[in-house]
């Protein structure tokens, strides 16, 4: 009786771990579809290694792992901002740039 329940008890855990392995592999292929593949292969074992074999039941572990996914596009989101504001600053500082050379050109030739 005591090894029925504990084969038992592997195979539920075998079953959730599956379930847990698809969902997770869903998510990370829809974040670095949308993410420009912001989730390497090598993060994603260290996901499935997480969250394979835990207690909590399937529902708990896929809202951790909606978190965690949220959190990694929403920081994606926040570096593409920091990024654009960036090259605007880089491209605006270089348009004073030309301007100023432009403008030192033009006064040089006039002297002439």
């Amino acid at each position: 009786m005591k090894n029925e329940n504990l084969n038992n008890n592997n195979t539920l855990m075998n079953i959730k771990n599956q379930k847990v392995i698809l969902y997770l592999t869903k998510v990370i292929m829809q974040l670095n579809y949308s993410c420009n593949n912001i989730i390497p292969d090598e993060k994603f074992q260290r996901a499935i290694a997480m969250f394979t074999n835990r207690n909590e039941n399937f529902e708990t572990i896929k809202q951790i792992i909606d978190w965690h996914v949220q959190n990694e596009r929403t920081r994606y989101i926040e570096h593409l901002k920091r990024n654009y504001v960036r090259a605007r600053k880089n491209k605006h500082n270089q348009n004073k740039t030309l301007q100023k050379k432009k403008s030192y050109l033009n006064k040089r030739g006039k002297r002439k």
